[in-house]
């Protein structure tokens, strides 16, 4: 139907920017602009927002209008958590900007949330107008019905994703890199193959592998793969992705097999692999003989004895910890006691309790292997290097840790491969942020006290406050206000910069 022939009561709705859509006798009000369409070689109309439907009443706002409303009289909103990590993140909204030109608003705000909130998906839209950050960041499309499509198109942009994450990487610099699982009970999740985690339960699941700068201390790229493999060779092929080509592959006990060395040799690719204390490959009656024998180092102020056998391909390297030593030897000690006496109340004989023989014998007959680290590695590096590198595997997992306790990423209820990697996307990049709080902790010597989310915890009680029209901060609560002091952050710039 033509505009001309539409009813006065539509026409009266049409004004400069909008554009009148007749549908099934319906009609609809959108805003339009104006694009300009390089093979047409002219300016062409585009849609830009839906505004509502048009009746003899009037205009009935569209829901995501009746939401920006109702938001429009809050008049007190968070501002400290989510404009400390504005603040922390100009790398990454200026990556996003440059790499999704028109859904930057989206992932910056939905990963900044799943950080600060844990929240679930339903309620990013609430938290992001309930923040100053709606202020800054205007028009943010967070509505519940618009994220799964949302989530879904982001998650078949994966060259995109990749482009993004290697911003955030050089050549040069040292990678370690792991993997982990997420669970998935999604019937539609083709990814989500039945697996055995680490606590050998067999649930349907997705693996996440995790790449970490060990020069940066931050992850800088990942991948999802499906839950039923787990050798070395998507690992590989993670590393494939990218232009990285200093890696080190870090990973425990559960990698190493001959067949993924093999793999690993193959490939000519270093690794640091963890050995299990029950391995034909340790050479413990050796150890034994030469026991304070051997080399050692300082290492967080205790000692740590090592002793090393090489072959043509590999060294076999075993660190002795006297201080786990001596807590592993306790803790046994512990349990047989504590075996004894529950055997003395059922009245069995202590050699009829197998658990109670098994750990007399780790205590009495095998203690040798307690106290152990056993690793295996092709690296040109000295033993107590090694050992550094092993020993920020703890950084990788505290990673992992973040992203499944601090995000929510454990239980995973997306429809569909793509919505759940776009998911993934979101919350890797509420990974890095929360990294970003890590490494200022770091820096500033606060580690001890504070970790990144008693950070946010504290800062999420600085509010704003909107009076006569104008945003001023509300009064701070002292924990706050000692927090930001730490941090460097004085309250005098912060609504000016926010």
């Amino acid at each position: 139907m033509k505009q001309e022939k539409m009813p006065k009561w539509v026409l009266k709705h049409k004004i400069k920017g909008t554009q009148i859509i007749h549908i099934n006798n319906n009609f609809y009000l959108y805003k339009i602009k104006s694009v300009w369409d390089s093979k047409k070689k002219r300016a062409v109309k585009k849609n830009e927002k839906y505004l509502g439907k048009i009746t003899e009443e009037g205009l009935i706002a569209s829901k995501v209008q009746q939401i920006e409303e109702k938001y429009k009289h809050i008049t007190i909103k968070e501002f400290g958590a989510s404009y400390l990590l504005k603040e922390y993140s100009k790398d990454i909204i200026e990556n996003l900007q440059e790499i999704f030109p028109y859904k930057w608003k989206e992932i910056f705000t939905s990963a900044l949330f799943r950080l600060t909130e844990k929240t679930h998906l339903k309620n990013l839209s609430f938290h992001y107008h309930n923040s100053y950050l709606s202020e800054v960041i205007k028009n943010a499309n967070l509505s519940q019905k618009s994220l799964g499509n949302f989530f879904r198109e982001l998650g078949m942009q994966r060259e995109l994703v990749v482009k993004y994450t290697s911003k955030f990487t050089t050549a040069s610099e040292s990678i370690a890199i792991d993997m982990t699982n997420i669970f998935s009970h999604s019937k539609n999740i083709v990814s989500a193959m039945l697996g055995y985690n680490k606590d050998h339960i067999y649930i349907p699941q997705v693996n996440l592998i995790l790449l970490y700068s060990l020069e940066k201390s931050q992850p800088i790229h990942f991948r999802m793969v499906p839950g039923s493999i787990r050798d070395v060779s998507i690992l590989i092929k993670t590393i494939n992705e990218t232009t990285l080509e200093d890696v080190i592959l870090i990973g425990d006990k559960g990698l190493n097999s001959e067949s993924n060395i093999k793999v690993l040799r193959d490939e000519k690719m270093r690794y640091v692999l963890g050995v299990r204390r029950d391995s034909s490959l340790i050479e413990y009656e050796k150890i034994k003989i030469n026991e304070k024998k051997g080399s050692a180092f300082i290492f967080q102020n205790r000692i740590i004895w090592f002793y090393t056998s090489s072959n043509e391909y590999e060294r076999i390297i075993t660190y002795v910890d006297p201080q786990l030593k001596a807590y592993e030897e306790s803790d046994l000690l512990l349990r047989i006691k504590s075996l004894e006496e529950l055997s003395k109340k059922k009245e069995l004989l202590n050699d009829e309790n197998e658990d109670l023989k098994n750990y007399k014998k780790k205590l009495f007959e095998e203690n040798i292997c307690t106290g152990t680290l056993t690793i295996r590695t092709n690296l040109n590096e000295s033993e107590e290097r090694i050992f550094q590198i092993m020993k920020s595997r703890i950084d990788i997992e505290q990673s992992f840790d973040a992203l499944k306790n601090c995000v929510d990423t454990e239980r995973s209820f997306m429809r569909d491969d793509k919505q759940i990697e776009g998911w993934l996307f979101i919350n890797f990049i509420a990974l890095q942020m929360y990294y970003k709080i890590y490494a200022v902790l770091l820096e500033k010597n606060m580690l001890n006290n504070y970790s990144p989310m008693d950070v946010l915890t504290h800062l999420k009680r600085v509010s704003a406050l909107k009076t006569n029209g104008d945003w001023t901060l509300a009064e701070i609560p002292k924990k706050s206000r000692q927090t930001l002091k730490k941090l460097g952050i004085k309250e005098d710039i912060l609504l000016k910069r926010g």
